[in-house]
């Protein structure tokens, strides 16, 4: 821990400084004949600080432990009598082997017990040392304090209480015996997981030649035999843990391979989940077998037991708090789904490349893919108003507007064409992947501004190509009908109603605008999910051994098809759903009475344009003004709000932070002053993708 950690604040001074009464009278007060759970309770409620972040004061406290203890053969007698005490008796087992450690229960079951557990706190049974650890370390914050105190403090405590004193002490003993079967409960389980066909199905070579999970059950078997023949009065065993250490590593080589062909393939909470709860019991697995063979390689002569200590206090810190994080709902979700986070950020980030230009074709490219889709919004626009004219029910508005979003934004993604509110959700995965690799090098910042730069200027080019093309289209269809017709295709009171909504001072826009930025967020993990689901699955694969389907479309076209779903099945689900969430939030806002609705700059251009000419153009030109402004910062909030979350999410998913924000920004404005037209206009030349 770094000492700016105890750099005093006053109150906390004043604290740490004043004398431990409470904790020297808890010393005071053990006693070998006592209740050894109660009065470590009580002890360690004297040590606890009130605030589980200051650990200034636990660490005087903590100090102050190790002073008495070092200083009082009486208060050390009796302290080691009560954790000899606590563990003598006590069903050990599910401590050593359980401790920190995942359950077998899957993920949505582990997560349905800590919310349970939240309301209905589980029975805690004494006879097990788990449960007794627990009780002492009662509250769920207790591991921040814990974490926080230094290793030497804790070392300090450990060697201050003279465990080689007692070191064939009966309880000693017996929690030994009880730590072999924990290593046998370990080994069990990691020979049973690595046979799981969730992991043989990423690495089957595990089925072609012996497996280290099964060989390491055997060893730690055979080790585990000798380690209790010497304990029942044998000969010290001649074995040690090196052939063990070494099937150890073997697995974690193959649990690193099964996570590589994960990112490749694709992977599933299922899978996480077992890759974490394996990780988890080979570390468990290796630092007891370590534990029980240093404690058997000492002699009794030997009074050295500072490695034996070291792992001793690794191995507390390790089970205490994985049990004080055994409750977080949070940590839960977010350590589990990290490796899924990943590979469907890496989808979205694949994807993302095609959405920045860095030539003169590809920008082109890009202002006519957009203003095709923004030629097709015109058209959805247009439907959305016939939707709203029948007389159904919430449930029936939602489904129509769905159903023409959906279909609509899936017809964009079929033609090739572009909508410039998916791009940040895809974008931002590959200013992460960039961003990743930087390790403080100015030339790396240098090609990351590069970066931005061609994508700040592919975006401008994406949103003006629809927004300039939605509003003439929805225009010219709302004047064809209503030449046709003979009557506009909405009211006037409905017209001006629309123009209000889009308006930044005369209603919520705004807030529905981020709202709508959440939702193309959440529209591209969609996508790359279905991505990361179509290479598990296999879906290329079992289309074309689909019977029904080659005899409906021949071999050659069932080809094709399947080619086109693993490759775009994201994307077409990605705009499905994002076309429900739209067209859903309206019909929520009404249902609940809370303020919730969307705005999308493309579907709010188009919308515009109808307006007008319902109105016969019968607007002010402050009301135009104020739309127009609404519309440019509905879009700003469109593509911030998801971008900002796109970001944050492939960020965390990589484990990666970004230290050089300042000097990125400095030389975007530089190039802002330098050259400004390279934000609106490409230069051809090398391509900055990554």
């Amino acid at each position: 821990m770094s000492h700016a950690n105890f750099l005093p604040s006053n109150r906390t001074v004043s604290n740490s400084h004043l004398p431990h009464a409470r904790l020297i009278a808890a010393l005071k007060n053990l006693s070998p004949d006592g209740d050894a759970l109660m009065q470590l309770i009580a002890l360690v409620d004297t040590v606890r600080p009130e605030n589980a972040d200051n650990t200034l004061l636990a660490h005087a406290r903590f100090t102050t432990l190790c002073e008495t203890v070092e200083t009082d053969a009486t208060v050390r007698h009796n302290l080691r009598t009560c954790l000899l005490g606590l563990f003598a008796g006590r069903k050990q087992v599910s401590f050593f082997a359980d401790s920190g450690i995942l359950p077998n229960s899957g993920f949505f079951s582990e997560l349905w017990r800590r919310m349970v557990q939240r309301v209905f706190p589980a029975i805690t049974d004494p006879n097990y040392l788990r449960d007794g650890i627990n009780l002492i370390f009662h509250r769920r914050d207790d591991h921040v304090w814990l974490d926080g105190l230094p290793t030497d403090v804790k070392l300090r405590f450990w060697q201050a209480l003279q465990m080689t004193e007692v070191r064939n002490d009966p309880a000693l003993l017996e929690s030994l015996a009880q730590m072999l079967d924990a290593t046998d409960v370990l080994a069990a389980r990691i020979g049973a997981m690595g046979l799981e066909p969730e992991l043989i199905r990423l690495y089957p070579r595990i089925e072609e030649r012996g497996s280290p999970f099964l060989a390491l059950a055997v060893e730690t078997h055979q080790l585990s035999a000798a380690y209790r023949a010497y304990l029942a009065g044998g000969e010290v065993p001649t074995e040690d843990e090196g052939q063990l250490q070494v099937l150890i590593e073997q697995c974690r080589e193959v649990l690193v391979r099964v996570r590589a062909r994960a990112a490749a393939v694709g992977t599933s909470l299922t899978l996480t989940y077992l890759i974490r709860r394996l990780d988890q019991s080979l570390r468990r697995l290796e630092i007891i077998i370590r534990m029980l063979s240093m404690r058997h390689q000492l002699d009794d002569t030997v009074s050295n037991d500072l490695p034996l200590v070291e792992l001793w206090v690794e191995f507390l810190g390790q089970a205490i708090h994985g049990e004080g994080m055994r409750q977080g709902i949070r940590a839960h979700v977010a350590s589990t789904i990290g490796l899924l986070a990943l590979r469907v950020t890496d989808n979205a980030s694949r994807a993302g490349e095609h959405y920045i230009t860095t030539t003169r074709s590809e920008y082109f490219a890009m202002w006519r893919s957009a203003m095709w889709a923004g030629f097709v919004v015109g058209f959805m626009a247009l439907l959305k108003v016939y939707s709203s004219k029948p007389d159904l029910a919430p449930l029936g508005y939602a489904l129509a507007y769905a159903m023409n979003y959906s279909l609509g934004f899936m017809f964009i993604h079929v033609m090739h064409w572009t909508l410039a509110t998916k791009q940040p959700a895809m974008t931002a995965s590959t200013i992460a992947g960039v961003i990743g690799e930087i390790r403080g090098r100015m030339k790396d910042v240098e090609k990351l501004a590069t970066l931005v730069t061609d994508l700040i200027r592919s975006q401008i080019a994406a949103i003006l190509g629809n927004v300039l093309v939605a509003i003439p289209t929805a225009m010219l269809l709302a004047f064809i009908i209503s030449q046709i017709t003979g009557q506009p295709i909405m009211n006037a009171e409905k017209a001006h109603h629309m123009l209000r909504d889009l308006s930044p001072v005369d209603g919520l826009a705004l807030l529905y605008a981020a709202m709508a930025g959440v939702c193309l967020f959440i529209g591209g993990l969609i996508s790359g999910y279905y991505d990361n689901l179509a290479a598990y699955e296999r879906i290329r694969e079992r289309i074309e051994h689909t019977r029904w389907l080659r005899r409906l479309l021949g071999e050659a076209r069932l080809a094709r098809f399947a080619r086109y779903m693993d490759d775009n099945l994201g994307a077409l689900a990605g705009n499905f759903f994002l076309g429900i969430m739209l067209a859903s939030a309206s019909t929520i806002g009404v249902l609940t009475g809370l303020p919730v609705d969307v705005r999308h700059v493309t579907l709010s251009s188009a919308q515009f344009g109808l307006a007008v000419v319902s109105l016969n153009f019968a607007v002010e030109w402050i009301m135009v003004g104020k739309v127009l402004a609404g519309i440019a910062l509905i879009g700003f909030l469109n593509l911030t709000v998801s971008f900002s979350l796109a970001l944050w999410v492939a960020l965390r998913a990589r484990g990666v932070g970004f230290s050089q924000s300042g000097a990125l920004v400095s030389m975007l404005f530089t190039r802002l002053r330098t050259n400004f037209r390279n934000f609106f206009w490409p230069q051809n030349g090398t391509s900055s993708k990554p």
